[in-house]
């Protein structure tokens, strides 16, 4: 499927660059946001850790009425974590092939939530521990290539530099809460954009993953969550969200002329799922990603290992396009992670309550 990779916070480093010792000098150097930047850490080669405590802004973003674009949103973003100096200037990058796929298995105390993240070109990612002040703790995963950085940027580098990374706080693609919910986003099946204009807060689609981590313990909270909301997606295509949680409810979200479409699912991959004329719609590899989950899942034993669901989703990944693979394990709020297609490496293992 081609489409437009969007550059969130394109030109933020320049902003970053100009005031970052201002801001030390202005006397943040105990704030959580200096914090958070000492704490990057790389774990592999493009791979890094942050973790956050302390108030983000994402509750004054949500009252101050959110964001309807990417633009929005990064200006919001680097107004918080530079005070109100700088603005960004967000603008499309690319065109690209996507993938992605995930699935729930259930287990006695939980459920097992496996996540593809496919994507071209991707280089660095960045694995965020959330412990906001009024919400729940989190781990998550934000690609650090759509920020719009140049390519010699390192996360983990001076001050400028993990100042910028904290903005992954508000681009997570995929994550799992305290309360075991977990929640990823996927491209759909066409390239329909949603724009939902109403007098509700506005959503974009990386936002809502933040809003959902932060506020929902299960999905029937998620779901009541997304309809208060506009969404808002870009990037020239379609998106729907896999939701699940540790009661072993899993559904799909997905937006079609506007409106809102909630299905029971336990695999998602990269077609309409929605009954209806779009159902289906999406490219072959989408089904045979789903058709081989389908398979290879249902004969998992039912106190099944995230050892088993990762050989899943090395069945579904691609040498060139997978670049994280995760399983988050509700009934201890773990996620296991695989970098690169790195099956047979040491798994990255982080726990919410570490």
């Amino acid at each position: 499927m081609k489409k437009k990779t969007i550059l969130i916070v394109a030109c933020v480093v320049v902003a970053i660059l100009l005031v970052a010792v201002g801001i030390v000098g202005y006397g943040f150097m105990n704030d959580a946001r200096i914090k958070a930047a000492r704490s990057i850490t790389q774990i592999d080669e493009g791979l890094y850790t942050m973790t956050y405590e302390g108030d983000y802004g994402f509750d004054t973003f949500l009252q101050q009425g959110g964001a309807s674009s990417d633009a929005a949103m990064a200006q919001y973003i680097t107004n918080f974590i530079m005070q109100g100096f700088g603005a960004p200037n967000a603008q499309p990058d690319t065109t690209a092939e996507m993938g992605c796929s995930t699935f729930v298995v259930h287990n006695e105390h939980g459920i097992l939530f496996g996540r593809n993240f496919d994507f071209p070109a991707v280089q660095k990612a960045m694995i965020v521990k959330a412990r906001p002040d009024n919400g729940y703790a989190s781990i998550s995963t934000a690609c650090l290539d759509f920020m719009g950085m140049p390519a010699e940027w390192q996360p983990d580098g001076d001050i400028p530099s993990r100042m910028a990374a904290i903005t992954a706080l508000y681009l997570p693609l995929d994550g799992i809460n305290e309360m075991g919910l977990c929640v990823s986003d996927l491209v759909a099946g066409d390239e329909e954009e949603t724009h939902q204009s109403t007098d509700k807060p506005d959503l974009t689609t990386t936002s809502a993953v933040r809003l959902l981590l932060d506020k929902a313990a299960n999905v029937h909270e998620a779901i009541e969550l997304l309809r208060n909301h506009d969404m808002n997606t870009s990037i020239g295509t379609s998106h729907h969200l896999a939701i699940a949680d540790a009661t072993g409810a899993s559904v799909v979200v997905e937006y079609i002329g506007g409106e809102m479409f909630v299905t029971p699912v336990e695999i998602v991959t990269n077609h309409y799922l929605t009954p209806g004329e779009k159902c289906g719609i999406g490219n072959e590899l989408s089904h045979e990603r789903y058709a081989t989950i389908a398979h290879m899942s249902s004969v998992l034993p039912y106190k099944t290992s995230p050892q088993r669901v990762m050989e899943v989703l090395r069945a579904v990944s691609y040498s060139e396009y997978t670049h994280w693979s995760i399983v988050f394990d509700t009934e201890v709020c773990e996620a296991q992670y695989v970098w690169k297609c790195g099956f047979d490496k040491k798994k990255h293992i982080f726990g919410i309550f570490e």
